[in-house]
């Protein structure tokens, strides 16, 4: 027991720095936006990269805070029905759900964006959404990072579910 609460004690600070990190790419894309509202309102001349940037900087928010959310519980779920049942009950749902949809569709996410950010960095991906071409490999890396750590605290939050299962629905440690 005091294994797994380790790992997940580990996995979850990850998980809570990391989403307390890539929420400041909020403010980017709040300066680069405004950025290129400036220049095109007030000075005629629109920017050719804040699109590829915005788009960017918000894949890597989104994906970077996944963990996050999960870690915190603050993913979707039909609480009005969720709430009706016992812990036991609520424990059973999670662990098959888990089994059935989180595991697979996440893994392979992960698997496919860490694949499609290799290839984009193994020839040099740009974007070819703009004149500005930048690079995609970073970004596409960000992203399956992000999926990775979300793989990692379902994986761990899973165990800990099993756990408090085993003891008969209470608090695992």
């Amino acid at each position: 027991m005091k294994i797994i609460k380790k790992i997940y004690d580990s996995v979850s600070w990850a998980s809570e720095w990391t989403g307390k990190t890539v929420r400041w790419l909020s403010v980017a894309i709040i300066g680069v936006v405004c950025y290129e509202v400036f220049m095109r309102y007030v000075f005629n001349m629109p920017t050719t990269w804040v699109w590829c940037a915005s788009y960017m900087l918000g894949a890597c928010l989104i994906a970077g805070g996944l963990a996050y959310v999960y870690y915190h519980e603050g993913h979707v779920r039909i609480d009005i029905i969720y709430n009706q049942f016992s812990p036991k009950t609520k424990l059973v749902i999670d662990i098959f759900f888990t089994l059935i949809f989180f595991f697979p569709l996440v893994f392979m996410l992960t698997l496919v964006f860490f694949q499609d950010a290799w290839f984009a960095y193994s020839i040099g991906e740009v974007d070819g959404t703009t004149i500005w071409l930048p690079i995609t490999w970073p970004y596409k890396t960000g992203i399956a990072i992000g999926l990775a750590l979300l793989f990692l605290q379902g994986t761990v939050t899973f165990l800990r579910d099993i756990t408090a299962l085993a003891k008969g629905a209470k608090e695992p440690w």
